[in-house]
């Protein structure tokens, strides 16, 4: 991995090791993309079962030989959203011009759009939207700094 420099190479195995839960020098690949995530990289869903990930836990193990190029090749990524693209894509709601849109519509977006999410996933992420208004609205930007910073609950398994 020409591309990490031997101290990034160094926080990958630390994080790796955090992931390697019976200490055999093997992580489940279902915690692939937590692991990547904890590396300051924002895989989606399907580049993560594109490098292996799986969705149960105890289907395949990954060593960090087989991580490392994983890792560097989803730093190269650049289809991660940014808060300008974000703020960009949300302000076409936001009628009044004024930060706000309807939360019903955030949560439409979320269900419909991109990636799509589950209903079950779009009440767990509303959470970070705040309060409504009470017209329904909410303010988008602190939404997205808190999408953004994550991290959220770990899922049940």
């Amino acid at each position: 991995m020409a591309d990490l420099k031997p101290v990034e190479i160094e926080k990958a195995q630390n994080h790796f090791e955090i992931y390697d839960f019976e200490g055999q020098g093997k992580i489940d690949c279902k915690d692939l993309g937590d692991l990547l995530r904890s590396l300051d990289t924002r895989p989606t869903i399907a580049t993560i079962l594109k490098n292996g990930g799986t969705k149960k836990k105890g289907e395949k193990m990954m060593t960090f030989d087989e991580f490392l190029p994983i890792y560097s090749q989803v730093r190269k990524e650049k289809e991660q959203g940014t808060y300008a693209d974000f703020m960009e894509g949300l302000k076409v709601y936001d009628k009044s011009e004024n930060g706000t849109m309807l939360a019903a519509e955030l949560a439409h977006v979320l269900l419909s759009l991109g990636e799509r999410l589950t209903d079950p996933e779009v009440e767990e992420i509303m959470t970070c939207a705040g309060k409504e208004d009470e017209d329904g609205f909410i303010k988008y930007e602190p939404f997205i700094k808190a999408v953004l910073a994550g991290p959220f609950p770990p899922e049940a398994e």
